[in-house]
């Protein structure tokens, strides 16, 4: 590698190269996480608006729908605690002592995009059933209420889970990227949603008098069931891909 001498060429040592290595067999992890989290940001721009459409009222108290926010905060609270109390030390057991963190923080964050798998499918269930209710205020806005569950424990289950991988296979002089990257994964798969959003209301779109999924004023002339349903079906194919990827990688590092 040059450095900038011009009286000599430096070369990158053997360890350099290794680092190098590590970090590009993490890429795919990394991209494919990317698609992983794509459902993420929906669930609080798409939800809780159209959770304002049904009954906000809860024993007579006006309720914001926004504040279903705070069910996915401690849902993430529970499970961390649960968590770092049973679950590691059943796979301490039951997996090689040598590997088992690296397949922890994988299987941690793979679970994770399960439950972002199922809050999809149950948001287009409940966004269906608001459809066809003949009036929305006859359901209460506590309906979404297990996706934001799903979403909390997505959320704490994915977003740790990645950071403790990233933190336990990068070199020692990348270490401090870890949380870093995990944000990139977040604030990239958010960008994406804008480009999403656009390239389905183009597709659904038919003609100039015909509205897209996600065309109108008000969120009784969308189709949020069905772009819920489109989204259940990326995030599985995104989740086959991220497991084919943590696979080939664990296996890599096994036969070293």
């Amino acid at each position: 590698m040059y450095t900038g001498d011009t009286d000599a060429w430096s070369y990158c040592d053997t360890s350099q190269v290794e680092e190098a290595k590590i970090f590009v067999k993490m890429l795919p992890i990394f991209i494919s996480s990317i698609f992983c989290y794509l459902p993420f940001s929906f669930f609080f721009t798409l939800t809780a608006p159209a959770s304002s459409t049904m009954n906000t009222k809860l024993m007579g108290v006006k309720i914001a729908p926004a504040s279903l926010y705070a069910v996915a905060v401690v849902i993430q609270f529970i499970v961390l605690v649960m968590y770092n109390r049973f679950i590691v030390p059943v796979m301490q057991r039951y997996t090689s002592s040598r590997y088992y963190s690296t397949t922890s923080h994988l299987v941690r964050a793979g679970v994770g995009f399960v439950f972002a798998m199922l809050g999809t499918g149950v948001a287009a269930l409940v966004e269906r059933k608001r459809r066809m209710a003949e009036d929305p205020k006859d359901l209460s806005f506590l309906w979404p209420l297990p996706q934001f569950i799903c979403v909390g424990l997505m959320e704490i289950l994915s977003f740790v889970g990645l950071m403790e991988f990233f933190s336990n296979q990068l070199p020692v002089q990348l270490k401090s990227l870890s949380s870093s990257m995990v944000f990139c994964i977040v604030g990239t798969a958010i960008w994406l949603d804008g480009a999403l959003v656009a390239i389905i209301g183009r597709v659904t779109r038919h003609g100039d008098k015909e509205n897209g999924w996600l065309d109108g004023m008000g969120f009784e002339s969308t189709r949020l069931d069905l772009f819920y349903a489109f989204l259940t079906g990326l995030e599985f194919l995104c989740f086959l891909i991220f497991v084919f990827c943590a696979r080939r990688y664990l296996l890599s590092q096994r036969s070293q």
